[in-house]
């Protein structure tokens, strides 16, 4: 270590300590913009051997972050400089709402002028208080450590979720900190990961088993601790075993097995009608790692009936007091609660053609957008964009999603490509908070956490524009990590301007220019392509995979604007909220 790196004898900078603390916890990377206030940190990745993606914009670094996380589950680290912290905000709403795991960690004023309008001098814990599982502000240089291993616990055991680590500039600054922890005093082990996973009790097992082989249109409805819980494998064999079908809460993650035969999609009245069939016929729900939340309509009808029984099982108990409309709770982890139910024989009598009329339900709903996947027509039709990029990856690959209308046709075309039989290794999109644009920071951070994967990410022209950066693409091009970008060009919001014109015949400040995406991009180093046809489509998104090798791309492919389930849903639902 050199002379700057300890400026006083036996003792180094806190930045130093930072780092080290994070490589104790064996975290290889982070995603920061530079700032004079981080420099100490930066020194110390340096030393440690950690790699700093340096971003265009901290917003960008969050939701790298938080992608990186959701798709590791592993915390993840977004690191910002003071007037940073208030950049990455809106990625630490996505990260709570979706529960990933991350630990945002900013400068702040020096603390020796406390309270007194010091330099970018900001209450960050008290901001982000609401929507973090812990926030704190270091009050020890010394202490940087203890405190970072404090946040990682946090925010890695269930339910996880984002932290916010708050140091003050001359603490990262100090030249007065050791690596050792006192002589003396009681240690910890800072390499420690530990993940605790409570078992059910089994007098709840058994007293639910009784329940549970009464149930013969059993649902799953497998929330975002399922994978958090890294439960997703048992989930689908206890479905596998006795034919029971699985949703998933809409707005949630969907890195399960998308196309697995027990994976009926999304759980969405308008989007997927055949989920219309929990609130119809299902008498029994296992809400494994959810909530009743917005995305489920808070338990209420039409998705869910009043006789319908439902059961939670969470890992905490304060959760469980989140659904206090569910008929039992188990407090439990998912994963040890489904071993239990695997380790039992003859847990559900299933009727046995209950799976497949909601398959059958399912792809009945899909037939009528069937046609548009193999019309020529001019633009091109959303649906067809989503389901040829569905189409042209392999069991290796990664989708991303990110946009408002032509996220919700994605869905669309989700139930159309599960009846392929493909099978891919992840579709990631955001979280309950929808937040737009993070599309780019999503797909970068997927090739970055899985190099031999191939991504896509399909996205709008509005949400495009929402994307930190100049071109979206540049720490993609910046750190070699390809990415394809197909955009839905049809120069207009189109959720909101569909509603418009639908609810009012006009429309205000929804239009967009017809922009020349594929110019900018191409000026910023990318393959780029402008694709006007349905029968060029195909072509182009597999030359620009080919490209992927060693150059992103983005597809500008002009589409037309066509109301989407979804959208045609919120129309009639806000018509009837506007005559009540």
């Amino acid at each position: 270590m050199n002379d700057a790196a300890k400026p006083l004898a036996g003792k180094i900078a806190g930045g130093h300590l930072l780092a080290k603390a994070m490589a104790d916890k064996g975290i290889k990377r982070i995603f920061s913009v530079c700032g004079g206030f981080i420099n100490p940190a930066y020194m110390g990745c340096e030393h440690f051997g950690i790699e700093v993606i340096g971003c265009r914009n901290e917003l960008e670094a969050g939701f790298m972050a938080a992608a990186t996380a959701r798709l590791t589950r592993e915390p993840a680290v977004c690191l910002a400089e003071p007037s940073g912290f208030t950049n990455y905000v809106s990625a630490v709403a996505e990260a709570h709402y979706t529960g990933d795991p991350v630990i945002f960690i900013s400068a702040s004023a020096n603390s020796n002028n406390f309270d007194n309008a010091g330099f970018k001098e900001m209450p960050q814990a008290d901001v982000v208080d609401c929507m973090t599982k812990y926030a704190i502000e270091v009050n020890d240089a010394q202490r940087i450590g203890w405190f970072f291993d404090k946040a990682y616990d946090i925010a890695i055991n269930l339910p996880t979720g984002p932290v916010q680590l708050t140091i003050p500039t001359n603490f990262l600054f100090s030249g007065r900190v050791s690596l050792e922890q006192p002589e003396g005093a009681r240690k910890f082990d800072t390499t420690r990961k530990k993940v605790h996973k409570p078992a059910p009790n089994p007098d709840d097992i058994a007293d639910l088993i009784e329940a549970l082989g009464q149930a013969r249109k059993p649902v799953i409805i497998a929330g975002p601790g399922t994978w958090f819980g890294h439960a997703e494998k048992e989930m689908q064999a206890l479905s596998a075993r006795y034919d029971i079908p699985v949703f998933v809460p809409v707005t949630h993650v969907k890195l399960y097995d998308m196309s697995h035969e027990t994976n009926m999609g999304i759980v969405d009245y308008h989007q997927n009608p055949c989920s219309r069939m929990i609130g119809a016929e299902a008498d029994l729900v296992l809400l494994l790692g959810g909530r009743l939340d917005f995305p489920l309509n808070f338990g209420e009808a039409p998705l869910f009936n009043p006789a319908t029984k439902i059961v939670a099982v969470n890992p905490t108990a304060r959760e469980l007091s989140n659904n206090m409309l569910v008929d039992t709770r188990i407090c439990s982890d998912v994963q040890m609660f489904l071993k239990a139910l695997l380790a039992e024989s003859a847990v559900f009598d299933v009727d046995d053609d209950w799976l497949e009329r909601i398959r059958q339900r399912r792809a009945e709903s899909c037939e009528e957008f069937r046609p548009f996947l193999t019309s020529d027509q001019e633009p091109v039709h959303p649906v067809r964009l989503c389901y040829e990029a569905l189409m042209s990856l392999g069991e290796d690959d990664i989708i991303v999603i990110d946009g408002g209308d032509i996220a919700c046709w994605f869905e669309t075309a989700i139930g159309l490509w599960a009846t392929e039989g493909r099978k891919i290794k992840g579709i990631v999109s955001p979280g309950p908070w929808e937040q737009m644009g993070t599309g780019p920071a999503y797909a970068t951070a997927a090739k970055m956490t899985h190099p031999d994967a191939r991504v896509i990410l399909v996205t709008g022209d509005g949400s495009l524009g929402l994307a930190p950066g100049l071109t979206p693409l540049e720490t993609s091009i910046d750190h070699h990590a390809p990415v394809t970008i197909l955009v839905a060009n049809n120069a207009q919001w189109g959720m909101i301007q569909e509603q418009q014109k639908a609810m009012w015949g006009q429309v205000s400040a929804t239009s967009l220019r017809d922009v020349n995406y594929a110019a900018i991009f191409e000026g910023g180093g990318a393959h780029a392509e402008t694709v006007r046809a349905s029968s060029e489509l195909g072509p182009a998104i597999q030359r620009a995979l080919e490209k992927n090798q060693s150059l992103s791309a983005l597809l500008d492919v002009k589409t037309q604007g066509v109301k989407s389930p979804l959208t045609q849903g919120l129309i009639e639902m806000r018509i009837k909220t506007s005559i009540e």
